[in-house]
């Protein structure tokens, strides 16, 4: 996995970077032993957020290096994703329990180096999955919620596996 110098790190909706993409960080470790890590606090960390647009003008100000990793969780994921679409397609996007659309954020294109792994059964999402097999190489995994800290190792082993073959 040498392939990525920079790995960032969304949060969801609430979140923050000491979450579970704190946890998320800690497995993915071994597998990046030279990757740098970010996990930036983004403005939807405040869980009454009116405008998801907020988060993707923070990305846009990190300066992300072309060719970096984004590892979305829930609204992260959208948000990541949202960015690549608009203007960075040198991303590589994950998206974990994320939906296709939230308030005034909507994702409208396919994109290469894009995967989501979602349940649509998730009650947090349920409504807002429908369309993610239009929008990206699309998982649809059944014992996912939207509480991913039990199932880490799993989405790890996941996230290299898709990596592993991109």
């Amino acid at each position: 996995m040498t392939k990525f110098k920079n790995i960032y790190l969304l949060h969801g909706r609430g979140g923050s970077p000491k979450g579970s993409v704190k946890l998320l960080q800690n497995a993915l470790e071994p597998i990046f032993p030279k990757g740098k890590f970010f996990r930036p606090n983004l403005p939807h960390s405040n869980y009454n957020i009116e405008k998801p647009e907020d988060s993707l003008k923070t990305l846009s100000d990190l300066n992300i290096p072309s060719g970096s990793l984004l590892i979305g969780v829930s609204l992260g994921g959208l948000v990541a994703a949202k960015f690549q679409e608009e203007s960075r397609p040198d991303l590589t996007v994950v998206c974990i329990v994320t939906p296709t659309r939230f308030k005034t954020m909507c994702l409208s294109q396919k994109m290469q180096k894009r995967v989501v792994f979602y349940s649509s059964k998730d009650e947090v999402i349920s409504d807002r999955v429908a369309d993610w097999s239009k929008l990206a190489e699309a998982h649809d995994l059944l014992w996912l919620n939207h509480d991913i800290d039990p199932n880490i190792s799993k989405l790890v082993k996941l996230v290299k596996e898709y990596l592993d073959e991109c």
